[in-house]
């Protein structure tokens, strides 16, 4: 991965695109906004905008750099961006064009949420489930919106690892 920063605008780029990390306060606080709103669906709202910018980041990686690769190393790449990215670590190896299933034994969501507020039954991770559709479409050359994507167990409700189940819309 192609990281710069520009120290006298204090502007982190990877690949040449601009990233915004911001911390937990913000980020799960804004869920938790989006979560209470009547008539806001902050689930679907979150994975389309993060199925959206990981699609066309990761498209535009792919193509300058690894053009011709497998699938494997093409999804290697993108849960060590994952990771780089500061969510936590994904585990890719059992997806393919047709879906699968992911895990990730880490989760910033996860992380963020329980220091800041407290255990709760229903998932959080909703950007990782955006990551994991806009990845796979880009990995699989598929259009934006190919895959659903269930997180079907959350470290945030005491599971041992969060699991996403990836399968293609009909």
């Amino acid at each position: 991965m192609l990281l710069e920063f520009e120290p006298e605008m204090n502007v982190l780029k990877l690949d040449g695109i601009g990233v915004s990390l911001h911390c937990h306060h913000f980020n799960c606080g804004l869920v938790k906004a989006l979560e209470e709103m009547e008539g806001i669906d902050a689930r679907s709202l979150i994975i389309q905008a993060a199925q959206e910018e990981f699609h066309d980041n990761f498209t535009r990686y792919i193509l300058n750099h690894l053009s011709g690769a497998p699938a494997e190393e093409k999804l290697k790449t993108a849960a060590e961006l994952y990771r780089f990215m500061g969510f936590g670590r994904i585990d890719l190896s059992r997806l393919s064009g047709s879906g699968g299933k992911a895990y990730a034994d880490s989760s910033y969501y996860v992380t963020g949420w329980l220091a800041k507020y407290e255990r709760r039954t229903t998932p959080v991770c909703h950007l990782t489930c955006g990551f994991l559709s806009g990845i796979l479409s880009a990995v699989y050359e598929k259009p934006l919106d190919t895959y659903r994507v269930e997180e079907t167990m959350c470290m945030i409700s005491g599971q041992e690892q969060c699991e996403f189940l990836l399968t293609v819309k009909e």
